[in-house]
């Protein structure tokens, strides 16, 4: 159901804008399934939802004599735990759609439920990519000794001949981008993260802050993310489903009336989830995925 309360309303498009950096983030890395909903599924806390990514294949000529509209594969080798977040803003003592606290919706909800999403969603992306398996066949010198022609040379070895890097996301933390920074503009070349990606032959460049490897190397096809709705329970002063129609993805938004403390609880209300596919420890064929950056010693 829609949200009715001025101050709600009002605050939605705000909403939107403080999450919206973080979801283009994430839709250059890998797909999204962010439907306000599951059919048939009952999703709780902690539950292993399936998530629709496979590898990304051309598409193949038309037989009649052999296919007949049959183009295999198969969406259904990955798995992950989706966790239930929540992060609002305590309204005390004051109706929400009188006066000023219609402003403060706008402001202080927004502001922190949409960081709090944002946040959460990074979290779970900075997670799955430290645990990607490190690579012994992709190796950069250390942060202080690396070049800017050993940031070239990324996926470009013998065991990547199956990387496409054009269609590659390169995922940095923040001290590799100062360093691609530095070194491109060592050389008089400055320019937008996807410019500079460009550059080195991948598609772009998205930083990951806190992310603990230097450098993810992430195919088309290699990563997804499942965002959900909670199913409303139990009864709320108000509840509804809201959808960013430039993303796709849906919130819950839940104002719980606490009356012992004589206030309001407005909630942003969300199960969000990661998947990688990792590559090979050699980075081989033989296991093609995201390339975890491996440092030479």
């Amino acid at each position: 159901m829609a949200l009715t309360s001025p101050a709600l309303t009002l605050a939605i498009e705000a909403l939107w804008a403080n999450i919206k950096p973080t979801m283009d983030a994430l839709q250059k890395l890998g797909f999204t399934d962010f439907s306000d909903e599951a059919p048939g599924i009952d999703i709780k806390p902690g539950a292993t939802i399936k998530v629709p990514i496979s590898d990304v294949s051309k598409a193949g000529e038309y037989d009649a004599s052999t296919n007949h509209y049959r183009t295999g594969g198969t969406t259904d080798w990955a798995s992950m735990v989706c966790k239930h977040y929540l992060q609002g803003y305590d309204i005390t003592g004051v109706n929400i759609d009188q006066g000023v606290d219609a402003g403060k919706m706008k402001q202080k909800f927004t502001m922190r439920a949409g960081t709090g999403v944002s946040l959460a969603a990074l979290d779970a992306v900075k997670t799955a990519l430290d645990g990607c398996t490190a690579s012994t066949g992709v190796l950069i010198p250390a942060t202080g000794s690396v070049t800017l022609q050993d940031y070239m040379g990324l996926g470009s070895g013998a065991n990547q001949a199956w990387l496409n890097r054009e269609t590659s996301v390169l995922a940095v933390n923040g001290t590799e981008l100062a360093s691609v920074k530095a070194k491109f503009a060592a050389n008089h070349i400055v320019g937008t993260n996807q410019e500079l990606a460009s550059y080195l032959g991948f598609r772009d460049m998205v930083v990951i802050p806190g992310m603990t490897a230097r450098i993810c190397i992430v195919p088309a096809g290699s990563m997804g993310f499942l965002a959900r709705v909670p199913a409303y329970l139990a009864r709320y002063v108000e509840a509804g489903t809201e959808t960013d129609p430039d993303t796709g993805l849906s919130l819950g938004i839940v104002i719980a009336d606490d009356q012992d403390h004589n206030r309001l609880i407005a909630n942003a209300d969300l199960w969000f989830g990661c998947a990688v596919r990792s590559a090979a420890a050699g980075a081989t064929d033989s296991a093609k995925g995201i390339i975890k950056v491996g440092t030479d010693a």
